[in-house]
């Protein structure tokens, strides 16, 4: 199988938080197990999210942009901390990752690899820093994914994108 090589980034920082809602918290590392983040709230074989309650858990992990964050702080005024939009992992260098698709693959020099299952859209818990972030932050709210090998995560990790 062919794959394109997107290019290479550096996480930024990692996040957790053991209940739902945000923002996450930054930790020196996570571990990245079977089903997740271990000790975050969205990690396991099936679903927590509201509808889809029992199903199985296509959202294991969140990616966003460092560079998404930046943006809306310097466009809205606000100072929304990394993790504060429920990401798990902060990266930069690979821009803001509005043209990642599902099935593209990140791999991280650490030996995690996730595969993308789909771009998040915004939800109104966002409106928290500002009433207009939900708005902003369409189309560029970050990835989630599934894990395909696990592993630990920490700041500073190099992180590639494949098709």
């Amino acid at each position: 199988m062919d794959t394109d090589f997107f290019g290479e980034g550096v996480v930024i920082a990692v996040c957790l938080r053991s209940d739902g809602g945000v923002p996450k918290y930054m930790q020196k590392q996570i571990t990245i197990g079977k089903y997740g983040v271990e000790g975050d709230y969205h990690s396991g074989a099936v679903s927590k999210r509201r509808g889809q309650e029992g199903r199985p858990n296509r959202r294991q992990v969140s990616i966003l942009a460092k560079e998404v964050i930046d943006g809306l702080n310097s466009d809205l005024a606000t100072e929304i901390p990394l993790g504060g939009l429920g990401e798990n992992v902060v990266i930069a260098g690979l821009g803001d990752l509005s043209d990642v698709r599902e099935g593209d693959m990140l791999s991280f020099s650490s030996g995690v690899t996730l595969e993308v299952t789909a771009q998040i859209d915004p939800c109104k818990d966002l409106m928290a820093y500002h009433d207009q972030l939900p708005k902003r932050a369409y189309g560029k709210r970050g990835v989630v994914s599934v894990v395909v090998g696990t592993g630990t995560l920490k700041a500073g990790d190099a992180v590639s994108l494949t098709h």
